[in-house]
């Protein structure tokens, strides 16, 4: 895909890895990059025999964002001055799929790059990982591409605001501590945690893992505990009559 700026692995039992290849690029986002992470990510919404999605980035980074040095080459991001339509499209199109998405990051995970990383339902983490919000200190406002929700809700307002304002990356274990991050490995543990982990996801039914994330993303976006249990209850009636009939 794109002379294999994308890499994508079908590990068997409906595991599927997805990985950034421009090592030699940190795996920064030019054009031909963000329009492929998006088209695969739109294209898994009806791909039942994907269940459990890994991404990552090959070499020592997961991703450091936008590929600044593409700048007026025929590969750069071009939707920056009139906004952000592919990365916000693939933002969407990552919480849309409904298959969990688990994020293994070794390195920096950078503007861009950490706004993946947050749109995935787990984030498993190597000792090197670095979690930087990068916008505010290349000139642009602190929060984009939906950090500003997701990293508030994920670390708490004043740590999420003292690095969206101050520009400031959060480690590794910094990370765990403040729970953006699940687990903290070795660097070599890191993509057989990765994995373990999927394994682990797909012993469950596939309609089970669908119904899980939706109900846990409505959980976030609903007003009140009675309209959460709502939405688990119809999801939990569904599995039951699915159950019923097999």
């Amino acid at each position: 895909m794109g002379d294999d700026i994308l890499l994508v692995e079908d590990l068997g039992d409906g595991v599927r890895r997805l990985t950034m290849n421009r090592p030699d690029r940190l795996n920064a986002l030019n054009h031909p990059a963000a329009e492929g992470l998006l088209a695969h990510f739109e294209g898994l919404r009806r791909k039942t025999d994907v269940r459990v999605v890994i991404i990552r980035g090959a070499g020592r980074a997961f991703s450091s964002g936008a590929d600044l040095k593409a700048g007026g080459t025929p590969e750069a991001l071009r939707d920056g001055p009139n906004g952000d339509w592919v990365l916000r499209d693939l933002m969407k199109a990552m919480r849309a799929c409904p298959q969990p998405l688990i994020s293994t990051v070794r390195g920096a995970a950078a503007g861009g790059g950490l706004a993946i990383a947050l749109a995935s339902d787990v984030i498993l983490a190597s000792e090197s990982a670095a979690f930087h919000p990068a916008f505010i200190n290349i000139g642009l406002s602190g929060s984009e591409l939906g950090v500003s929700w997701r990293l508030q809700r994920m670390i708490g307002l004043s740590k999420a605001r003292e690095m969206l304002l101050a520009g400031r990356p959060l480690l590794a274990q910094a990370a765990l501590d403040a729970g953006l991050v699940s687990a903290v490995t070795p660097e070599a543990e890191l993509d057989d945690q990765g994995l373990a982990l999927a394994r682990d996801m797909v012993r469950a039914g596939p309609d089970a893992l669908r119904l899980t994330k939706r109900t846990l993303d409505l959980a976030l976006e609903t007003g009140s505990f009675d309209a959460a249990m709502e939405a688990e209850e119809r999801a939990q009636m569904l599995m039951i009559r699915a159950r019923s009939r097999g």
